[in-house]
């Protein structure tokens, strides 16, 4: 009544045998025969079934305070942008004006010079 050949196997284990008809007699068979490969499944089962849930949940949405807090951050970005570039200019002519400092230093001194030769 019991024949080997209507016991359902899954597939792959052709060595596994159930000894019920039951379909979790048969997995547990299984489990117990090729445990490794049972658990990669498990683990496969698993994340794909966070994926579908992570997919299927919409965000959260934002509060108030998070969106203030956001348009904060996008200002603030802007301003400091703005403020590095009128830093940099202003170094530039800083230096500009240094140099030109420097120059009119020289010709100070070389015009003294000059003038001692009259004097």
């Amino acid at each position: 009544m019991n024949d080997l050949h209507d016991t359902p196997t899954l597939p792959g284990s052709a060595s596994t045998t159930c000894a019920t008809n039951k379909p979790t007699s048969c997995i547990e068979a299984y489990v117990r025969q090729h445990p490794a490969s049972a658990l990669i499944a498990a683990a496969g089962l698993g994340m794909a079934a966070v994926l579908i849930a992570r997919v299927l949940i919409p965000d959260p949405p934002q509060s108030r305070a998070a969106r203030l807090l956001g348009e904060i951050q996008e200002r603030l970005g802007s301003a400091y942008g703005h403020a590095a570039h009128i830093a940099d200019e202003g170094s530039q002519a800083m230096g500009k004006g240094m140099d030109a400092m420097h120059l009119d230093q020289r010709m100070n001194k070389l015009s003294r010079g000059f003038r001692s030769l009259f004097y």
